[in-house]
């Protein structure tokens, strides 16, 4: 049985990206919560008021729909990089090197 045999460069890049998915992971996870209590705070009944929608203008709808959908977007785009990276080290790890010299 043998093994494809792989660049020992390509190898290192693997899992750096891999190491830098889980960081993306995990920052994801940290900030999440404090984007969510941020976004609760500013659409309170002290600040913007957003329980009341009879009362608010338009522009303060638009206001507090953008602030409500921000933890979500924030979510997607970090888990999304880091899913993009951990992807693109497994897709590494598993292709085979076709340029290597050994």
């Amino acid at each position: 049985m043998t093994f494809p045999s792989y660049n020992k460069k390509a190898q290192g890049n693997v899992f750096v990206y891999l190491m830098i998915g889980i960081v993306f992971f995990v920052l994801g996870l940290a900030l999440t919560p404090a984007l969510t209590d941020v976004a609760t705070e500013a659409t309170s009944t002290s600040q913007l008021n957003c329980t009341n929608t009879s009362s608010l203008t338009d522009q303060n709808k638009a206001v507090c729909t953008s602030i409500d959908i921000q933890p979500f977007l924030f979510m997607g785009t970090i888990f999304g990089l880091a899913g993009l990276l951990l992807t693109g080290a497994v897709l590494r790890w598993t292709k085979k090197d076709q340029h290597s010299l050994e």
